[in-house]
């Protein structure tokens, strides 16, 4: 069902997360209305209650999320303001647009009652206007740890392009890009291959020798994936821990560079 009641409150299915309802003041509930109940489940409306999070960065309050598995079986971090948004018909479309945010009424991110949210443009009145030096502290190791940019952007409510820009050093650092853009080591036409053959590491070897790229795999580790080709006078590696798509990516190289004969 697309609407059930639960405590009293209206809870709408979550579109992409169809296991949920949430309901219009922000709670959510694992329904699993696409699954076979067992005997102990049958009867009960919901199965169990997500647990919203809240992040208290320098004192402020910043968006709450939830951990939801997907349609897909994917386990996702989200931003619980757009999903209510969306639920009840405040934000019509899929997703925000970057100059777009969620605004609450009456400046409490905690309200998250569906009447208490509204869209709003997103006001930048300069690049770093949301934040200090204590947020930078955060969002520096953030980055050091690897967390990814949208998220660290997500905690810290700034775009993701924002996030870049402080890794790379353009703002709060010299003015200068601390991080040079990879460039590939010959010159390549299509874009996107371009880009992607700049990530790889390069090593000089002798002009002429040409060998398909292939994986080298290390049987303990099965993340532990290297893409290894050679073309145009270098030998091109790249780590991947997903052989999926390290397959994936072989077969496009060596279709671009040896079946086209591009090079």
């Amino acid at each position: 069902m697309d609407k059930i009641k639960i405590n009293s409150e209206e809870c709408r299915i979550i579109t992409g997360f169809e296991r949920y309802h949430i309901s219009e003041s922000g709670r959510i509930y694992r329904t699993d209305t696409n699954k076979k109940r067992s005997s102990n489940s049958k009867d009960k409306i919901y199965l169990s209650e997500n647990k919203v999070h809240f992040k208290l960065i320098n004192g402020t309050l910043k968006q709450g999320n939830v951990y939801l598995t997907d349609n897909k079986g994917k386990f996702n971090n989200v931003a619980i303001s757009p999903l209510i948004a969306r639920a009840f018909g405040i934000l019509n479309k899929k997703k925000l647009s970057h100059r777009q945010e969620i605004g609450y009424k009456d400046s409490d991110e905690k309200n998250l009652h569906y009447t208490n949210l509204f869209i709003k443009d997103r006001v930048y009145s300069n690049t770093n206007s949301k934040l200090n030096k204590e947020d930078i502290k955060h969002i520096k190791k953030y980055i050091k740890k690897g967390v990814p940019l949208r998220r660290i952007g997500q905690l810290f409510c700034v775009s993701e392009m924002q996030i870049n820009r402080i890794k790379t050093g353009e703002n709060w650092g010299n003015g200068k890009r601390k991080i040079k853009a990879p460039k590939a080591p010959f010159e390549i036409k299509e874009v996107g291959m371009k880009k992607y053959i700049a990530t790889f590491d390069r090593e000089k070897t002798v002009n002429g020798i040409r060998k398909r790229f292939t994986i080298k795999r290390n049987p303990k580790i099965p993340t532990d994936n290297l893409i290894i080709g050679i073309i145009n006078g270098y030998k091109l590696s790249l780590k991947h821990t997903n052989i999926t798509r390290a397959k994936k990516s072989v077969q496009n190289l060596n279709e671009y560079f040896f079946e086209n004969k591009v090079i």
